[in-house]
């Protein structure tokens, strides 16, 4: 006896793709998708990290703003890996039905927004990082 957990398998009324490179398209998206997730569950883990390391800092001189910053960097590191998870799956959908439609017009906006916040928030760490020597 098989167990049938998500989708409708094998069954009369499955989607069955019209042409041998369609099911490469669907897999290449899926790993497309893979890459999106283990991307942003690492920029919200490092955002972790970076909010928890200014703690240690809060009753040294100067402490309270080394905590303020962290808290901010991390907070924008999480923010960035939850927009990640949210651009990659809506791509992964919006690339699914096209490849299913059998067409392909390619957007670089979500992609823009997450690369334009990866080296905003890189400059800004830079930025602060100088001035606070």
């Amino acid at each position: 006896m098989r167990m049938k957990l998500f989708g409708n398998g094998g069954s009369p009324g499955a989607y069955r793709p019209r042409r041998d490179a369609e099911v490469r398209e669907h897999l290449a998206n899926e790993r497309t998708l893979l890459a999106w997730v283990r991307t942003g569950i690492g920029l919200v883990s490092v955002g972790f990290v970076v909010e928890r390391a200014g703690a240690p800092a809060f009753g040294t001189p100067g402490g309270r703003e080394t905590v303020l910053a962290s808290e901010v960097f991390g907070l924008a590191l999480v923010v960035l890996g939850c927009l990640a998870l949210v651009v990659g799956a809506v791509q992964f959908f919006r690339n699914r039905r096209m490849i299913m439609a059998g067409v392909f017009a390619p957007k670089s906006a979500p992609y823009i927004v997450v690369v334009a916040g990866s080296l905003l928030l890189a400059v800004s760490f830079i930025v602060y990082t100088a001035l606070s020597r």
